[in-house]
């Protein structure tokens, strides 16, 4: 039913007709009802309204109430861990099964605290160390087309396009082609142990740099909107571009220019 707070409009309120319950406690009835209820019901209800806040899929949510129904009846789970600490979990556990890429992390711990649910940090890494559903980390591959899809809506990015005569789908499309040649040219092996969704925003950074200089432009992309985009801080974006992607983009457009027939 949304956040704890009540605004004065509904303090105001008469609740519903021909009951003595305010607005405001009716509002939070549903972080009290069936209290007796197990733990597995309790993270339900948190599951679900986190879910609706971000506009999850149902496979999603059920997904996670699954995984959270594992945890809880595993021995893994010797220490106490809170049910926000276990929502937030499961929630960003049902994604990575699910291939969704739409929220992150950080979104869906955000979502937690908006509604009162504070997910305590030491009981998240427990959960992640002890669960027993073991996943494949992400590859920053999977992450270029929700960096360009928050790119698209900058509007600046887009007002600039259209002064140009550029076509924003094409501009797109020769970036997720660029980032993923640059990905695809590093490897694995000097992309480990890093978070995939700022690698793809590092990449396609260095794919519009290589782009501008092919195309003799200026830049259209920062690396501030690309930390942005990829929910990453500025600085580990230029770091990344200046020691694994820039190199890289530097010799692909060196080698594509060997490649060339001479001038006439």
């Amino acid at each position: 039913m949304g956040s704890k707070r009540t605004t004065l409009r509904e303090r105001a309120s008469k609740g519903i007709a021909g009951s003595n319950s305010k607005y405001g406690y009716l509002k939070v009835l549903s972080d009290f009802a069936g209290k007796g209820d197990g733990p597995g019901e309790a993270c339900d209800r948190i599951i679900n309204r986190v879910g609706e806040k971000l506009f999850l899929p149902g496979v999603v949510l059920d997904e996670a109430s699954a995984v959270a129904r594992t945890l809880l009846s595993s021995n893994k789970c010797r220490r106490r861990v809170t049910l926000a600490a276990l929502s937030a979990f499961s929630l960003v556990t049902a994604c990575k099964l699910e291939g969704v890429v739409s929220v992150s992390v950080r979104e869906i711990i955000s979502a937690h605290a908006a509604l009162g649910k504070r997910v305590n940090s030491s009981s998240f890494i427990q959960l992640a160390l002890e669960s027993p559903i073991k996943i494949q980390a992400r590859r920053p591959e999977e992450y270029i087309t929700r960096v360009l899809a928050r790119l698209s809506w900058d509007k600046r990015l887009s007002e600039r396009l259209r002064s140009e005569g550029a076509s924003q789908s094409s501009y797109f499309n020769a970036l997720r082609e660029a980032a993923r040649g640059l990905i695809s040219e590093v490897g694995p092996g000097g992309l480990s142990g890093r978070r995939p969704s700022a690698l793809a925003a590092a990449a396609i950074y260095s794919a519009e740099v290589a782009l501008a200089a092919n195309e003799s432009r200026g830049k259209r992309l920062t690396q501030r909107l690309l930390a942005q985009c990829g929910d990453a801080a500025e600085y580990t974006i230029r770091e990344q571009c200046a020691s694994i992607f820039t190199p890289v983009a530097i010799s692909l457009m060196a080698r594509n220019q060997q490649a060339l027939p001479p001038a006439a």
